[in-house]
């Protein structure tokens, strides 16, 4: 398959393709700076080798849920980093006068209000980035666009000139050699075992003092390795995993990239239509069959299980409401099935009233009671005074957004890759009635995902 990317013939087929789409453009009648885009059809590659291949910086990878889409992109005509939901306001002023294929991808922090930690800094509170070249899959078919800005003031045989030169740069897919996974040197939790027997109790006490009614607290596998971690070959592995699952990797600097392999939709957008779901409630999966269904069962037969995910719902529902004409519920709890665990899951459609934003959405969904608790305030509050580490972009909202249409999940089942390290993070709903040895269990369930790649049980 490598052998039919003949990169020479896709650089010359891209530059036509730019000089018509240059050549076409309404100069006269564009009133700002926009983003456009030239696309060619191409042979199959594998999009995780020829991402690995690319010598740029900032690289991104977006696995759709449910479908065969992928995209792959790399290099940036536009980033975007900012403080606050603003950005996403910003990001639509960009958008309107733009091709509408354009889309930006990116993520913000579980909690903007706490300090950025070191390993987070290339993460900003909220960054974004239009990719220069976007290899897409779907189906049996491949796209490579080249994104770029035009103004009505370009020179566009300059623009011409700059963007073949960077043409030049792409590079043919490159095979992974092994599996990339180095010797593991050191293994640390944070918190620990007894750390957080002594987080949960507190949080339980809260709980019992009428604070809140659940808290998601997570903690954080750190593995240290021999040599730097290529995060391409943990993205080509996961990739193997967790079928119904959004796959993600981003990546701003060379040396940290964050990825995983995330169940939970915050919300799918097309238009005025959206859909969202309530996740919560987790059993591990069993070594047969008929385990399998007991630990399925033992979940619709569970009362806290069934608060926990009831709460998830109702929270949905309420912040939904102001921004719709009718909410649908569309499937009532159903076991989803994943590749270690299994969790109870609701769908929603709505149809929101005109004018609603992403903004508005992203602030009212986020965080779910299933990654911060219910109320939310009070919630995420106690989770910064609690939880030693900084979450990041853990839990947090990751995506695309183009002029009519956006896609965000929530960033579970994640892990941050800093050079040799790799910090893998899981979390686990808190009510009354939790058990803390319980709780760490399915703490570790959930960071298999990961550790499974390196033999660790």
């Amino acid at each position: 398959m490598m052998q039919e990317f003949d990169i020479e013939e896709i650089q010359l087929r891209l530059e036509n393709a730019l000089k018509r789409t240059l050549d076409s453009l309404p100069l006269g009648r564009l009133k700002a700076k926009t983003i456009q885009r030239a696309t060619i059809n191409t042979a199959q590659v594998d999009p995780i080798l020829w991402l690995n291949a690319q010598d740029t910086h900032s690289k991104l990878f977006w696995s759709q849920r449910d479908t065969s889409r992928k995209i792959a992109g790399c290099g940036a005509v536009h980033h975007i980093i900012a403080d606050s939901l603003d950005v996403l306001r910003s990001i639509r002023l960009y958008l309107a006068n733009s091709d509408r294929a354009i889309r930006y991808y990116g993520g913000m922090r579980f909690d903007s209000g706490q300090p950025i930690s070191f390993e987070w800094l290339p993460y900003a509170k909220y960054r974004f980035v239009v990719p220069r070249f976007e290899l897409t899959t779907m189906n049996e078919e491949q796209t490579l666009s080249l994104n770029f800005f035009v103004s009505p003031q370009d020179d566009l045989a300059a623009l011409f000139a700059e963007l073949k030169r960077e043409i030049q740069t792409i590079k043919p897919p490159e095979q992974l050699h092994g599996n990339g996974l180095s010797r593991l040197i050191e293994l640390s939790e944070l918190p620990d075992k007894k750390q957080w027997t002594r987080m949960l109790k507190s949080a339980l006490d809260a709980i019992n003092q009428q604070e809140f009614e659940k808290i998601v607290l997570a903690g954080k596998t750190l593995l240290t390795f021999g040599r730097p971690l290529n995060p391409f070959q943990l993205l080509q592995q996961i990739l193997k995993k967790n079928g119904r699952t959004f796959h993600f990797s981003f990546q701003f600097e060379k040396g940290s990239s964050f990825l995983g392999m995330s169940p939970e939709c915050l919300f799918q957008r097309k238009g005025d239509i959206i859909c969202t779901e309530a996740i919560a409630s987790t059993r591990p999966r069993g070594l047969t069959e008929a385990e399998d269904e007991l630990l399925g069962q033992e979940i619709y037969e569970s009362d806290k299980d069934l608060r926990e995910h009831r709460w998830v719902k109702m929270m949905i529902s309420d912040r939904l409401t102001p921004f719709c004409q009718h909410i649908d519920e569309t499937s009532n709890e159903k076991l989803l099935k994943l590749s270690h665990v299994q969790h109870l899951v609701s769908e929603f459609h709505a149809e929101l009233h005109p004018d609603v934003n992403n903004e508005q959405l992203v602030e009212a969904l986020h965080p779910t009671p299933a990654v911060g608790g219910y109320p939310k305030k009070p919630a995420v509050e106690r989770i910064a005074h609690l939880e030693p580490f900084d979450r990041g972009w853990y839990a947090a909202p990751i995506g695309w957004v183009s002029y009519d249409e956006a896609e965000f999940a929530v960033a579970i089942r994640s892990a941050l890759v800093q050079h040799e390290k790799l910090h893998v993070f899981a979390g686990s709903g808190i009510v009354s009635g939790s058990d803390p040895q319980k709780e760490w269990e399915e703490n570790r369930n959930k960071a298999q995902n990961f550790l499974q790649l390196f033999n660790i049980t």
